[in-house]
Protein backbone atom coordinates (compact mmCIF):
# COMPACT_ATOMS: atom_id res chain seq x y z
CA UNK A 1 0.00 0.00 0.00
CA UNK A 2 1.02 3.29 -0.68
CA UNK A 3 0.46 6.58 0.38
CA UNK A 4 0.38 10.06 -0.70
CA UNK A 5 3.58 12.42 0.48
CA UNK A 6 1.91 14.34 2.31
CA UNK A 7 -0.36 12.18 4.72
CA UNK A 8 1.85 9.61 5.23
CA UNK A 9 3.36 11.61 8.50
CA UNK A 10 -0.24 11.65 9.77
CA UNK A 11 -1.03 8.13 8.92
CA UNK A 12 2.36 6.78 10.77
CA UNK A 13 1.37 8.87 13.74
CA UNK A 14 -1.59 7.30 13.55
CA UNK A 15 -0.69 3.97 13.29
CA UNK A 16 1.35 4.77 16.39
CA UNK A 17 -1.56 6.05 18.45
CA UNK A 18 -3.81 2.99 17.56
CA UNK A 19 -0.55 0.72 18.44
CA UNK A 20 0.14 2.16 21.89
CA UNK A 21 -3.84 2.43 22.27
CA UNK A 22 -3.90 -1.31 22.30
CA UNK A 23 -0.61 -2.40 23.50
CA UNK A 24 0.86 0.75 25.56
CA UNK A 25 4.36 1.54 24.37
CA UNK A 26 6.38 -1.45 25.47
CA UNK A 27 8.64 -2.42 22.27
CA UNK A 28 7.20 0.34 20.22
CA UNK A 29 9.76 1.94 17.76
CA UNK A 30 10.05 3.39 14.30
CA UNK A 31 10.56 0.21 12.45
CA UNK A 32 7.66 -1.41 13.85
CA UNK A 33 5.15 1.76 13.09
CA UNK A 34 6.94 1.47 9.41
CA UNK A 35 5.86 -2.34 9.55
CA UNK A 36 2.59 -1.39 10.78
CA UNK A 37 1.50 0.91 8.44
CA UNK A 38 3.33 -1.11 5.45
CA UNK A 39 5.68 1.37 4.52
CA UNK A 40 9.52 1.09 3.86
CA UNK A 41 11.76 0.79 7.20
CA UNK A 42 13.33 3.98 5.96
CA UNK A 43 9.97 6.30 5.49
CA UNK A 44 9.02 7.33 9.37
CA UNK A 45 12.63 8.63 9.43
CA UNK A 46 11.62 11.24 7.06
CA UNK A 47 9.31 12.60 9.35
CA UNK A 48 10.55 11.82 12.79
CA UNK A 49 14.41 12.50 14.34
CA UNK A 50 13.61 10.17 17.03
CA UNK A 51 11.33 7.68 18.41
CA UNK A 52 10.28 10.12 21.41
CA UNK A 53 10.03 12.37 18.63
CA UNK A 54 7.02 9.90 17.51
CA UNK A 55 6.01 9.41 20.66
CA UNK A 56 5.71 13.54 21.01
CA UNK A 57 3.44 13.44 17.94
CA UNK A 58 1.71 10.59 19.36
CA UNK A 59 1.05 12.39 22.98
CA UNK A 60 -0.08 15.57 21.17
CA UNK A 61 -2.76 13.73 18.94
CA UNK A 62 -4.07 12.40 22.18
CA UNK A 63 -4.34 15.87 23.81
CA UNK A 64 -6.07 17.20 20.68
CA UNK A 65 -8.67 14.19 21.36
CA UNK A 66 -8.91 14.50 24.81
CA UNK A 67 -9.78 18.63 24.05
CA UNK A 68 -12.64 17.32 21.67
CA UNK A 69 -13.82 14.61 24.65
CA UNK A 70 -14.41 17.89 27.25
CA UNK A 71 -15.72 20.01 24.98
CA UNK A 72 -18.24 17.49 24.39
CA UNK A 73 -19.47 18.10 27.66
CA UNK A 74 -22.26 19.60 28.37
CA UNK A 75 -23.04 23.33 28.65
CA UNK A 76 -26.02 25.18 31.08
CA UNK A 77 -26.61 27.91 32.75
CA UNK A 78 -25.64 25.55 35.85
CA UNK A 79 -21.91 26.01 36.42
CA UNK A 80 -21.14 22.69 39.08
CA UNK A 81 -23.31 20.85 36.22
CA UNK A 82 -21.19 22.21 33.25
CA UNK A 83 -17.65 20.86 35.59
CA UNK A 84 -19.45 17.55 36.73
CA UNK A 85 -20.10 16.75 33.00
CA UNK A 86 -16.77 17.69 32.67
CA UNK A 87 -15.00 15.50 35.05
CA UNK A 88 -17.11 12.50 33.88
CA UNK A 89 -16.25 13.43 30.32
CA UNK A 90 -12.32 13.43 31.90
CA UNK A 91 -12.79 10.09 33.21
CA UNK A 92 -15.06 8.56 30.37
CA UNK A 93 -11.92 9.60 27.75
CA UNK A 94 -9.32 7.86 30.44
CA UNK A 95 -10.84 4.80 31.21
CA UNK A 96 -11.40 3.91 27.31
CA UNK A 97 -7.59 5.77 25.97
CA UNK A 98 -5.76 4.24 29.05
CA UNK A 99 -2.39 3.72 27.57
CA UNK A 100 -2.62 7.48 25.65
CA UNK A 101 -3.45 8.84 29.49
CA UNK A 102 -0.52 7.10 30.94
CA UNK A 103 1.50 8.54 27.64
CA UNK A 104 0.19 11.86 28.10
CA UNK A 105 0.51 12.37 31.78
CA UNK A 106 3.04 9.45 32.95
CA UNK A 107 5.65 9.39 30.23
CA UNK A 108 8.83 11.55 30.88
CA UNK A 109 8.57 13.04 27.92
CA UNK A 110 10.04 16.86 27.93
CA UNK A 111 7.05 18.76 26.41
CA UNK A 112 9.06 21.71 26.46
CA UNK A 113 11.51 20.80 23.84
CA UNK A 114 7.91 20.10 21.31
CA UNK A 115 5.98 23.45 20.97
CA UNK A 116 3.31 22.19 19.71
CA UNK A 117 2.63 19.33 22.02
CA UNK A 118 2.88 21.66 24.82
CA UNK A 119 -0.14 24.08 23.15
CA UNK A 120 -2.59 20.70 22.94
CA UNK A 121 -2.09 20.20 26.49
CA UNK A 122 -2.26 23.89 27.32
CA UNK A 123 -5.26 24.14 25.37
CA UNK A 124 -6.82 21.04 27.20
CA UNK A 125 -6.07 23.02 30.36
CA UNK A 126 -7.82 25.89 29.51
CA UNK A 127 -11.32 24.24 28.06
CA UNK A 128 -11.08 23.29 32.24
CA UNK A 129 -10.16 26.78 33.16
CA UNK A 130 -12.70 28.32 31.39
CA UNK A 131 -15.34 26.25 32.79
CA UNK A 132 -13.88 26.40 36.54
CA UNK A 133 -14.17 31.13 36.30
CA UNK A 134 -17.77 30.51 35.67
CA UNK A 135 -18.30 28.98 38.95
CA UNK A 136 -16.37 31.46 41.21
CA UNK A 137 -15.74 35.00 39.55
CA UNK A 138 -12.29 35.24 41.51
CA UNK A 139 -9.06 36.17 39.87
CA UNK A 140 -6.94 34.84 37.07
CA UNK A 141 -4.49 33.24 39.96
CA UNK A 142 -7.31 31.58 42.04
CA UNK A 143 -9.24 30.15 39.05
CA UNK A 144 -5.37 28.23 38.21
CA UNK A 145 -5.55 26.90 42.08
CA UNK A 146 -9.44 25.68 41.62
CA UNK A 147 -8.37 24.31 38.01
CA UNK A 148 -5.56 22.63 39.39
CA UNK A 149 -7.28 21.58 42.27
CA UNK A 150 -10.13 20.29 39.91
CA UNK A 151 -7.58 18.87 37.75
CA UNK A 152 -5.93 16.68 40.10
CA UNK A 153 -8.94 15.32 41.88
CA UNK A 154 -10.66 14.52 39.18
CA UNK A 155 -7.46 12.87 37.43
CA UNK A 156 -6.95 10.67 41.15
CA UNK A 157 -10.64 9.45 40.82
CA UNK A 158 -9.85 8.30 37.48
CA UNK A 159 -6.67 6.31 38.90
CA UNK A 160 -8.65 4.71 41.60
CA UNK A 161 -11.57 3.34 39.12
CA UNK A 162 -8.69 1.86 36.74
CA UNK A 163 -6.80 -0.27 39.74
CA UNK A 164 -10.00 -1.38 40.84
CA UNK A 165 -10.88 -2.34 37.36
CA UNK A 166 -7.25 -3.94 37.45
CA UNK A 167 -8.33 -6.03 40.53
CA UNK A 168 -11.56 -7.19 38.73
CA UNK A 169 -9.75 -8.59 35.65
CA UNK A 170 -6.94 -10.12 37.59
CA UNK A 171 -9.40 -12.51 39.42
CA UNK A 172 -7.86 -16.16 38.40
CA UNK A 173 -4.88 -15.05 40.93
CA UNK A 174 -4.92 -16.16 45.06
CA UNK A 175 -2.99 -12.07 45.36
CA UNK A 176 -6.09 -11.13 43.32
CA UNK A 177 -8.85 -12.70 45.48
CA UNK A 178 -7.22 -11.18 48.56
CA UNK A 179 -7.10 -7.99 47.25
CA UNK A 180 -10.69 -8.00 46.24
CA UNK A 181 -11.17 -8.78 49.84
CA UNK A 182 -9.62 -5.38 50.80
CA UNK A 183 -10.98 -2.72 52.48
CA UNK A 184 -9.57 -0.25 49.51
CA UNK A 185 -11.16 -2.79 47.06
CA UNK A 186 -14.36 -2.26 48.97
CA UNK A 187 -14.24 1.67 48.60
CA UNK A 188 -13.03 1.80 45.55
CA UNK A 189 -15.41 -0.09 43.81
CA UNK A 190 -17.91 2.72 44.98
CA UNK A 191 -16.35 5.20 43.44
CA UNK A 192 -17.76 4.65 39.73
CA UNK A 193 -21.32 4.58 41.51
CA UNK A 194 -20.82 7.80 43.60
CA UNK A 195 -18.80 9.59 40.78
CA UNK A 196 -21.51 12.46 40.22
CA UNK A 197 -21.36 12.69 44.42
CA UNK A 198 -17.64 12.75 44.59
CA UNK A 199 -17.23 15.74 41.79
CA UNK A 200 -20.36 17.69 43.26
CA UNK A 201 -18.75 18.03 46.05
CA UNK A 202 -15.40 18.43 45.64
CA UNK A 203 -16.45 20.85 42.96
CA UNK A 204 -19.22 22.93 45.83
CA UNK A 205 -15.99 23.20 48.38
CA UNK A 206 -13.46 24.38 45.43
CA UNK A 207 -12.74 27.97 46.63
CA UNK A 208 -8.96 29.32 47.18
Amino acid sequence: MKYHHGNLKEKLIQSAYDWISKNGIEGISLRKIAKISNVSQAAPYRHFSSKEHLLAEVTELGFEKFLLELSSAKKSNNSVENLISSGIKYIDFGMKNRNIVSLMFDYPLPKSEYPSLLLAANNAFSELQSRVKFLYKSNISKNQLNSIALHAYTHGLLNIIQMNQRIDLETKSSTSNLAKSSDFYKASKKVKINLRKLLKDFIKNLEF
